[in-house]
């Protein structure tokens, strides 16, 4: 950067201060944001569906934490979905899951393109959509966590 652009920024953050050292500002100004971005898997917890069995939903996700002096903006973008563990003790609840845990899982990584929309239950799935719903909120809320 040369001689007249420095003189420049500096009149111009002289200019847009009503007092005080423009170098100052400035540093300060680079010190006071930053901004990390980090990937974490956070899990849900096992929540119970009804008779069946426990679902628990794992999230990849890209996490964005911005930080303006004392405030702290948290954002996530999730990646991925799994789930560790979930009803299939006996074959009827093997064959519902294997229809509805994929399905689920497309909805909700469709969520975050589609703020408004919210995750339906799985026809004949009702019990498995609901746990999936508790378990995916907890982890929602962990993740978002600074």
């Amino acid at each position: 950067m040369g001689r007249k652009a420095i003189m420049c920024l500096c009149a111009a953050a002289t200019l847009a201060l009503p007092a005080g050292n423009a170098f100052a500002a400035l540093r300060a100004g680079r010190l006071l944001a930053k901004k990390i971005v980090s990937k974490e898997t956070v899990s849900g917890p096992a929540v119970k569906c009804h008779q069946w069995g426990f679902m628990e939903v794992q999230l990849d996700v890209v996490k964005t934490e911005v930080t303006v002096g004392a405030k702290t903006t948290v954002s996530i973008k999730i990646t991925g979905v799994s789930w560790p563990s979930y009803p299939d003790h006996t074959p009827r609840s093997k064959y519902i899951n294997a229809q509805a845990l994929p399905l689920l899982q497309q909805e909700t990584l469709q969520l975050q393109a589609n703020a408004a929309k919210e995750l339906e239950n799985i026809s004949g799935a009702s019990n498995t959509s609901v746990a999936w719903q508790s378990s995916l909120q907890a982890a929602l809320l962990q993740a978002e966590k600074p």
